[in-house]
């Protein structure tokens, strides 16, 4: 059962993986495209109006769609479809309340900030409805363990927006263009979701929707979690925001393009957190803490595994690639993006996934509370005075301070030490083998001035590299023996 249980998992994570993938790759098609057609100071007002919608609709989420990975799998058909229906009905609610945020004159003049932003309020509020209604189909899709639909839904819903952008502004070039192709595919999106939802309530037994006793459950085991995340949200999102008023379009654009990481490593994060969080609840529930930590472990040296080497090399030879990707006008963004990439280590320790899957949600509210009177004064004195350097170090503060407390709160949960917590070994033979693997690369770099396609080819071989030696260690994302078989099978050699 437990090897078969495993198969699927890996299976599920695949799919999900595959399909966030390849949207990434669809939606990097946009900033590819706009960084070339618009002006940079074009750029950086689309890059406000997104910092804008996200933030609003992360915020009015209140992440409630997570209530599902934790009573979905353990409850009954006939409860499922009481869960599932109350969850899209919160999401529906709480989305309404963003106009508080829009059109609250004080609150309103902070967010957007500039004028150019506040002519599109009405816009941003109606796109924050669609988007926050939108967002049950991840959870809900990954709790049914639907592959087909983890695999298409992700592709469509980026391909759908990236192809009416470049659609509409090619027909009439500008700004006005390119926001009503977000909202004309936002829309058709959500048409979408509602048709899913409405099916997987009726394919589910029982007749009856609601339940007060479960609505209280369902709220009870978020409300820490909504509320954490909220001051999480804008711990992250305020130097985004702060920066709207500080730096300039030309600036923001460049600070913008910073935040495009690595296309793939989240997503493959996001898959794998997501099937194992649910595993996790399940071993929670049977009493099973050792078997919880020996998943969370699993998990890290996956997502350290795949990561690792791919962070270094890409900070590295940084500076090729985003003029590669975005053209020289946006040279100005290689020192940032290096200090974004550094805060990857942290997101793949998963944060906060022993909390969720044992429902100690309550510790998520205490960590912002703590750091966000620290992370929102500092965030904004730095932007102010060192630009979007200052930026970035700020987001970095928030991003790593208040996962330095959950690490703590997660030991306890665990009753570990933090030797015991983290599979030590392992990481440090990642880290160790992926350094040294990097140093003739880092010597070549110096010697010579490289371009796109010695990156490319030199990449290729000092990824091959590390991921055969890890796999000889057994501590890639993919185990040893699944190695050899997918050897056999392609490279009989």
């Amino acid at each position: 059962m437990n090897s078969k249980s495993n198969i699927s998992d890996n299976k599920q994570s695949f799919y999900l993986a595959l399909g966030q993938i390849i949207a990434l790759l669809a939606n990097f098609v946009i900033p590819i495209f706009l960084t070339r057609v618009l002006l940079k100071e074009e750029y950086g007002f689309y890059s406000q109006f997104n910092a804008v919608l996200f933030f609003l609709t992360g915020l009015f989420t209140f992440d409630i769609g997570t209530n599902l990975y934790y009573y979905y799998p353990t409850s009954e058909n006939h409860k499922k479809k009481i869960i599932v229906f109350q969850t899209f009905v919160f999401m529906v609610c709480f989305s309404l309340l963003s106009a508080l945020f829009i059109y609250i004159p004080v609150i309103s003049n902070f967010i957007l900030g500039t004028d150019d932003l506040q002519q599109y309020k009405i816009i941003i509020y109606l796109l924050t409805i669609v988007l926050v209604i939108s967002g049950i189909i991840q959870p809900l899709m990954v709790v049914k363990k639907d592959t087909k639909v983890s695999l298409w839904f992700p592709v469509l819903q980026v391909l759908l927006k990236a192809l009416l952008i470049i659609l509409f502004f090619l027909i009439i070039p500008g700004i006005q263009s390119i926001i009503n192709s977000i909202v004309v595919s936002s829309v058709l999106i959500m048409m979408i979701v509602l048709h899913y939802v409405s099916k997987t309530i009726k394919e589910l037994p029982g007749d009856k929707l609601t339940d007060k006793k479960t609505a209280i459950a369902q709220l009870k085991y978020n409300l820490p979690l909504s509320v954490a995340l909220s001051l999480k949200l804008i711990s992250v999102r305020f130097d985004k925001l702060i920066s709207i008023s500080f730096l300039s379009a030309a600036s923001y654009a460049s600070y913008s393009v910073a935040f495009f990481g690595i296309p793939g490593l989240q997503q493959i994060y996001s898959s794998i957190s997501q099937v194992t969080v649910i595993n996790m609840t399940k071993s929670f529930n049977a009493g099973d803490k050792k078997g919880a930590l020996k998943q969370y472990k699993t998990m890290v040296v996956k997502t350290l595994s795949f990561s690792v080497p791919i962070v270094l090399i890409v900070m590295l030879f940084a500076k090729t690639i985003i003029i590669f990707l975005f053209t020289e006008k946006y040279t100005d963004a290689t020192l940032i993006f290096r200090m974004y990439l550094f805060s990857v280590f942290f997101v793949m320790l998963g944060e906060g996934l022993v909390l969720r899957a044992s429902g100690h949600t309550k510790f998520y509210t205490k960590a912002y509370l703590i750091t966000a009177p620290i992370v929102i004064p500092a965030t904004y004195f730095l932007v102010k005075y060192f630009g979007s350097f200052g930026a970035m170090s700020g987001a970095l503060l928030s991003i790593i301070l208040p996962r330095l407390y959950l690490i703590g709160k997660e030991k306890h949960v665990l009753n570990v030490t933090l030797f015991h917590f983290f599979p030590w070994k392992e990481i440090g033979l990642i880290f160790f083998i992926s350094l040294l693997f990097l140093l003739p690369l880092v010597l070549l770099s110096i010697m010579i001035e490289v371009n796109i396609i010695i990156v490319v080819l030199v990449s290729l071989v000092y990824l091959t590299g590390v991921y055969i030696f890890e796999i000889s260690r057994d501590i890639f994302i993919i185990d040893k023996i699944k190695a050899l078989q997918l050897r056999m099978k392609y490279f009989k050699f």
